[in-house]
Formats: structure tokens, sequence, C-alpha cells
């Protein structure tokens, strides 16, 4: 997860909720790895193309025992529109990065095109509206079938 300087409030509020101080319970949404990559200081610009950068430029490492690649699940990058950031991370390969305004937006992104990367705009979406999108993107399931080649032909362009 990560934000420019326009998104950090409302990342580290999601922050907050994603991982609540519960031994019981140490995450929602059975995350096991979260990494907040920055920014941590909203007073000074950061470029959303290097935010994403260092969000995605290890979404994806080459796993020397089993000689593949492996790729983390999922991220969340934020800025003022989201716009920028989903242009950025969709450079890298494996990145399927969408632009999500509402829950349905995120289940469709991800059941038909197995998004991986949820981009969301601090100017436009709240932070309750953003869990809802949040929780959709994390609990919906890429469906395959007819959209699973459809998907495996992006990787290939």
């Amino acid at each position: 997860m990560a934000s420019d300087h326009r998104g950090m409030e409302l990342k580290d509020k999601i922050s907050d909720w994603l991982i609540p101080i519960d031994d019981d319970d140490p995450t929602r949404f059975g995350i096991t790895l979260f990494q907040d990559t920055g920014v941590y200081n909203n007073k000074k610009k950061a470029d959303y193309p290097d935010v994403v950068q260092a969000v995605v430029k290890d979404f994806a490492t080459w796993d020397k025992v089993k000689l593949g690649w492996k790729v983390y699940n999922m991220a969340i990058i934020i800025c003022g529109s989201g716009f920028g950031v989903s242009i950025a991370a969709n450079r890298f390969q494996y990145i399927r990065a969408v632009v999500c305004r509402t829950p349905k937006d995120a289940e469709i992104a991800r059941k038909h095109n197995d998004a991986n990367v949820l981009c969301l705009g601090a100017d436009f979406t709240s932070f309750a509206q953003s869990k809802k999108i949040i929780e959709a993107f994390l609990t919906t399931k890429f469906e395959g079938g007819r959209h699973k080649k459809r998907v495996e032909k992006l990787g290939k362009l």
C-alpha cells in the first residue's frame, strides 16, 4: 500500500482499519503480508510515479526455488484522483490496476479482469466508501472462464 502526498491521510486511515491492533485477529480479509511503502509526510510533495514504483517494482519476483515468477496478490495505491497511479502502475508487467469509485466497480474489476492493484482517489472517495470498495476488492474472486483467456492475452501485450 502506498500514496502520494494527497492520498496520505486516506492511506493512513485505511492502514489502521486493515491492520487492527488485536492479536486474535491480526488482519482483515486474510491479509498475510502488509507493507506501507509511504509516503509518511504529506507536507512534502511526492510524485506519484515514484510512489507507484516503490510498490510494484517487486510485485513480481523470480522464485529461484520454484524456478518461476512469484506474483504478490494485491496492492492499494492512492493519489488525488486515482488516475495517475493507475496509469503509472499499468506500465509494469503483471499489473492490472483499476480506479474504483464504487464497490460494484471493484467487484467487476476482480471478477472479469482479475485486477490486482486497486487505485483510489482521495479527492473523490471518502474513508467510509473506501472501506466498502476495499472489502469488495479483497473478497471478490476472479471468475476465470471466458475472462481467463482475455486476461492471459493482456499478459502477452
